[in-house]
């Protein structure tokens, strides 16, 4: 059987394996605040060996002054509040200054110790809260760029979905426009679609993608839609030289964005009565897709011009192709058929097999479900997406193709 004494050095070095090895900083201070015991984790915190603290005053060692570098008064310190009230106190928010000046955030709890009825000491556990105040700054911060990412996306989404108007229904044509965000943690980007009517009936489409994301790419689609949508409105010219007036006014008005896009009109054609010609311009864009009746499709391929923003006085040109009764003709931005690890026209034929079985679809629903098909969730980029079906001028407008809509002093 133990004797009491062997009992006490048991428990004596039960206590010393503790402290020892615990990962808390621990001091026992006497009744004047001088350190008599000090374990090695609040050796390796605060950089002062077991000989520079011991009998040292733990106050004007590590605690006399604040951060801001003003002194901290012994009577507001929390350990001598516990030495001089009796009782534990807890301080979550101090600072301990190392050995090579340093400033160590740490929390910490100040015992007393009592004898017959007497403050004789105190305990003071403490944590060293440099990682964890890291963390707490670093996740401040991602919140902070977080809310003003959602706020900068959500300017930018109301700014680009003032701009995407419904477009007109002129008669025996049904116009559809479709515009996809991209995912939520992704930046709007410059994505745009027009449609609108001319004074002599024609109809106008556009289809284009600034260069870059957020604000400022929204900014400069609103700017470039507007230009475009001004300087073709009461002008018969031909889209590529109103391509060419937009770049230049683009240029005088400062407004240095680059960006893809595809002017094009719907026009009578010229030599057969009742068909409609497409007269289009391409800046650099995907090339227009024509859906014929019968479910086959054709890139409406042409060497594409320079994007706009390159070069002011670039050369562009003109194309036309007829627009068959039943056919439908759609313009996209990249975001639909673009896939990382996958070229353009690997994108353009996932389109082309997207629309095969949908050529007697109401037009509406080829879109949702072309949609569907290659863009089921929001990717990395918006999609914008504006199509026309074709229909004979000898018969009524299809009920599909819903009202007639077309703006005043048009018929």
């Amino acid at each position: 059987m133990q004797s009491a004494e062997d009992q006490l050095s048991r428990a004596l070095a039960r206590y010393e394996w503790v402290l020892a090895h615990v990962a808390n900083g621990i001091y026992g201070l006497d009744a004047d605040g001088r350190v008599e015991f000090v374990n090695p984790a609040a050796v390796r915190i605060t950089g002062y060996s077991e000989a520079d603290q011991l009998g040292a005053d733990q106050h004007l060692l590590l605690h006399s002054t604040r951060s801001d570098g003003t002194p901290y008064p012994r009577h507001e310190c929390p350990v001598w509040q516990a030495l001089r009230t009796g009782r534990t106190v807890v301080a979550e928010d101090e600072l301990f200054w190392r050995s090579d000046g340093v400033g160590v955030p740490i929390d910490l709890v100040a015992v007393p110790t009592v004898e017959n009825g007497r403050v004789t000491g105190v305990i003071v556990s403490f944590r060293d809260l440099t990682e964890r105040r890291a963390v707490e700054q670093q996740a401040a911060e991602l919140a902070r760029v977080s809310r003003a990412a959602a706020a900068q996306r959500e300017l930018s989404d109301r700014l680009q979905q003032a701009l995407l108007t419904p477009p007109p229904e002129p008669d025996h044509l049904h116009v559809a426009v479709r515009y996809q965000p991209a995912q939520h943690e992704a930046q709007v980007g410059g994505d745009w679609y027009d449609a609108f009517l001319q004074p002599d009936g024609a109809t106008m489409l556009v289809i284009g993608d600034v260069v870059g994301h957020g604000s400022a790419a929204a900014a400069a689609m609103g700017q470039l839609r507007g230009l475009l949508r001004a300087l073709a409105y009461d002008n018969d010219e031909p889209p590529a030289a109103t391509l060419i007036r937009a770049e230049r006014a683009a240029r005088g008005l400062a407004v240095s964005s680059l960006a893809t896009a595809i002017l094009a009109r719907v026009e009578r054609h010229p030599e057969v009565t009742g068909r409609r010609l497409l007269r289009w311009s391409n800046a650099g864009h995907i090339p227009p897709v024509l859906l014929a009746a019968d479910g086959s499709t054709t890139l409406l391929e042409a060497r594409p011009d320079l994007m706009l923003g390159v070069e002011t006085d670039a050369r562009r040109a003109d194309h036309t192709a007829d627009l068959p009764d039943g056919s439908t003709l759609l313009l996209v931005t990249d975001g639909l058929v673009e896939r990382r690890g996958s070229d353009l026209d690997e994108g353009l034929d996932r389109l082309r097999e997207a629309l095969s079985d949908l050529a007697e679809r109401p037009l509406e629903e080829l879109l949702d479900t072309v949609l569907a098909r290659l863009v089921p969730r929001a990717g990395e980029d918006d999609v914008a997406i504006v199509a026309v079906r074709v229909y004979r001028e000898d018969r009524p407008r299809p009920a599909e193709a819903g009202p007639n809509r077309l703006p005043p002093g048009i018929d």
